[in-house]
């Protein structure tokens, strides 16, 4: 038998009931970490091998050196992406920093808020933040240079209308899917390391910090120099071709273990 640990689901649901809102939410989250626990480690013990994401998640289910795990690099699609041709140092940017995901789940709406409330106050008046898909919540208290438009009819299209991408996860486990995307599309980025998570090599144009402070001065950074026209992009078919190269190696390594004599 084979698992696939997409993420530690327990952990997710332990840091949900940390930082949950309410003593019903800080509960029902407690139950699911404890459930989730117990299925985890069964399926584990059961398991022939398994296949995780990231080594955080492979130590995090006391795999690291069972000798019957692999973690697997994650591409979003077999086939590379495709290259947005525009002209050299054009800047037709509408927003300077973009963010996009499913907010109303507990682990991405942490770091949005986290964003909104912590980074954002300390960039400039100028500094303009497009913040799309779901919030699930009413609209927080944010300053007038950050818009919510909802669901947006072409992700990827978002993305590129923006500057710089702010990848803000702080807590949760398995890969930053919306990190994969960034990065396949060689767009530039600043990125907390949980948002790095599962991803051995870091694109040149994507800086990591994870106070505030150092956030919201790499964001800066990258937005200064996109507005005096540097171009910022990246091919990202190189990220994509190493992930997948990883990905393939990963398989061949589990599935040998599984099935030695196919």
């Amino acid at each position: 038998n084979v698992f696939v640990a997409h993420n530690v689901e327990a952990k997710t649901a332990a840091a949900n009931a940390a930082g949950a809102n309410t003593p019903l939410s800080r509960m029902l989250y407690a139950r699911d970490a404890r459930l989730l626990g117990h299925l985890e480690a069964r399926l584990c013990r059961a398991a022939r091998h398994v296949f995780t994401l990231s080594d955080a998640d492979c130590s995090d289910l006391s795999l690291a050196d069972s000798g019957r795990a692999t973690t697997l690099p994650l591409v979003t699609s077999v086939a590379p992406p495709e290259v947005q041709q525009e002209e050299p140092g054009a800047d037709a940017a509408i927003h300077d920093a973009g963010l996009i995901g499913s907010w109303g789940w507990a682990a991405n709406r942490a770091g949005l808020d986290w964003f909104l409330h912590r980074v954002v106050p300390l960039l400039p008046g100028d500094f303009t933040v497009a913040v799309a898909g779901s919030l699930g919540a009413p609209l927080p208290d944010v300053p007038g240079n950050v818009r919510f438009l909802g669901r947006v009819p072409d992700a990827r299209a978002f993305v590129r209308s923006c500057r710089v991408v702010p990848l803000v996860s702080r807590t949760g486990t398995g890969v930053q899917l919306k990190s994969i995307e960034t990065f396949e599309l060689g767009l530039p980025a600043v990125a907390t390391g949980n948002a790095l998570r599962g991803i051995a090599v870091i694109p040149e144009n994507c800086m990591r910090a994870d106070d505030p402070a150092g956030f919201a001065e790499a964001l800066r950074t990258q937005v200064e120099r996109a507005r005096a026209g540097a171009d910022l992009r990246l091919d990202g078919r190189t990220f994509h071709a190493r992930q997948l190269d990883g990905l393939k190696a990963g398989l061949e390594k589990g599935l040998a273990d599984v099935l030695p004599d196919a």
